[in-house]
């Protein structure tokens, strides 16, 4: 019987504790949500663009300085990029010219305009009984890279343009003619690097050329 009796007296004893338990629990759960929430807003606000691991991952916004343009020349054709060309660049055989083409001829028909293909001044013009006839050589910086342009056989007085002169990308700058050393109207049209040496004009437009 005592033992019985001592068996209930420890069931009411834990049952009493638990329910107690259970009543103090409630309000301190609720006590420990809202301090926990007052402890994140708090540190919400003593987060900075420094501290913030979302900022950490924003990228930043470049200086000004860091900006910088990039200028380029631009480079048009001489002619309509459809003209037909009657001789190439290179080595040659034929009756009474040169055995090293120095450039392209272009045969768009006598009278054409022909534009510069680039800015550019004027460092060379016609020569009296010049194998290039009426002419003009115009120097431009492309790209920061010195070369050469050249217009030959064209109209005699066809060229406004003297050493010297500002010369503007697509100006017309004379006509399709035949003085010279020409057996025909055509443009003998050439490139020279910056060490003077003719190039191949064909490819170096093809590169080149951006409008």
């Amino acid at each position: 019987m005592k033992s019985f009796l001592r068996r209930v007296l420890a069931v009411s004893v834990v049952g009493a504790c638990a329910a107690a338990l259970g009543i103090l629990g409630v309000p301190a759960a609720v006590a420990a949500i809202q301090q926990a929430a007052l402890d994140a807003s708090a540190q919400s606000f003593e987060l900075t663009s420094a501290t913030s691991p979302a900022a950490a991952r924003m990228p930043t916004s470049p200086e000004r300085d860091d900006f910088t343009i990039t200028q380029y020349a631009v480079v048009q054709w001489p002619l309509d990029p459809s003209t037909p060309i009657s001789s190439l660049f290179g080595p040659r055989s034929c009756e009474g010219c040169s055995t090293m083409h120095s450039g392209i001829d272009f045969t768009p028909g006598a009278g054409v305009p022909i534009a510069a293909i680039a800015d550019g001044v004027v460092v060379g013009s016609t020569v009296i009984d010049g194998s290039w006839g009426e002419h003009l050589v115009i120097e431009h910086d492309i790209d920061g890279v010195t070369y050469r342009s050249s217009y030959a056989h064209m109209q005699w007085g066809s060229s406004p343009f003297a050493i010297g002169d500002t010369v503007q990308r697509g100006e017309i700058i004379g006509r399709v003619g035949n003085t010279g050393q020409s057996y025909g109207a055509h443009l003998h049209f050439t490139i020279q690097n910056s060490a003077g040496t003719f190039i191949n004009p064909l490819p170096w437009m093809r590169e080149h050329v951006n409008i």
